[in-house]
């Protein structure tokens, strides 16, 4: 069996040998064909983006859950307050009439 080195050391020749042949065709023909076969030969096949149709995680199984279901008043209030306060703000029953 041969070593995997020897392939990928002749693979990579074998690259060098017509990247090279390519950028002499470009400078023979003109820059835009030959940049679509440099393109076709690097960049192979286009796949899609995102994840596979048949992906374990391609979606959510069930629908999430929301966090403020069963918050009394009293905590969904505490709750815009911290929020608020991370913003620099305060809730409109904390705030000045004078302010809009």
């Amino acid at each position: 069996m041969p070593r995997i080195a020897n392939n990928t050391d002749a693979l990579l020749r074998d690259l060098m040998i017509r990247l090279e042949k390519l950028v002499e065709t470009a400078r023979a023909e003109g820059r835009d064909e030959a940049l679509a076969r440099v393109r076709d030969l690097v960049g192979g096949e286009v796949r899609p983006r995102g994840r596979p149709v048949g992906s374990v995680n391609s979606g959510p199984k069930k629908p999430r859950k929301n966090p403020w279901a069963n918050m009394t008043p009293e905590q969904k209030k505490a709750r815009v307050r911290k929020m608020l306060a991370g913003r620099g703000l305060k809730p409109k029953d904390e705030r000045g009439t004078d302010e809009r």
